[in-house]
């Protein structure tokens, strides 16, 4: 049975992302090529390459092509990332080809579907587009949600005046001051001082030696 358009748009958005990951120099060019591939023209490129498709989303965070979902290896620390607050249920994370300045991701740690978001997941992104308000200033922050790979994820865009949201890459320099400045510090544990017993004020005990 033929590729449809939808089956063909999302085994692009997978190859697309595999191949992101890839050292090879020539990725923009091969990138470029998958893009432009039409239904039949993709069907081939999967048989040549000998990558099986599957209809349906695949469980526990592995796409069709069997590999781990990106996100899933994020929150594994299997691929590195700019972590800027985390609860029992999810991590944020600054994207690195951000829409505006201050773009970040909430991925919930569970490979879930959009509809199944954890309400803690929703918590920590409105508190993190609070303190993005705070920190960077921009007029207003959006949040929404989205799902690659069938990885629920919720972004926190930035609306900045006179800066319409474009996808940029960021450099690992504006990521760190970025982390800097939105990074929620865990607080350390809180040490009780001893309590000082004034003597003066204890019962006089009375007492003979015999």
């Amino acid at each position: 049975m033929p590729l449809t358009k939808e089956q063909s748009k999302e085994i692009k958005e997978q190859l697309l992302k595999q191949v992101e990951q890839l050292p090879q120099e020539n990725k923009e060019q091969i990138k470029q090529h998958i893009q432009n591939l039409n239904e039949q023209q993709l069907e081939e490129f999967l048989k040549q390459n000998k990558i099986q498709f599957q209809q349906g989303q695949a469980q526990q965070g592995q796409t069709q092509q069997g590999t781990e979902c990106i996100f899933c290896s994020i929150i594994k620390n299997q691929i590195p990332s700019h972590k800027i607050a985390e609860n029992k249920k999810s991590i944020a994370i600054l994207e690195i080809n951000p829409l505006s300045k201050g773009h970040s991701l909430v991925l919930p740690l569970e490979h879930t579907t959009i509809e199944k978001i954890p309400k803690s997941s929703l918590i920590l992104a409105q508190k993190i587009a609070k303190k993005i308000k705070i920190k960077l200033k921009p007029e207003d922050v959006k949040i929404e949600t989205s799902s690659l790979q069938g990885h629920a994820i919720i972004n926190i865009i930035p609306l900045y005046k006179d800066a319409p949201p474009k996808k940029t890459k960021a450099s690992e320099k504006e990521l760190q001051q970025l982390q800097a400045k939105l990074e929620t510090k865990k607080r350390s544990p809180r040490i009780s001082k001893p309590k000082i017993i004034d003597l003066s004020k204890l019962p006089k005990v009375s007492f003979r030696i015999p």
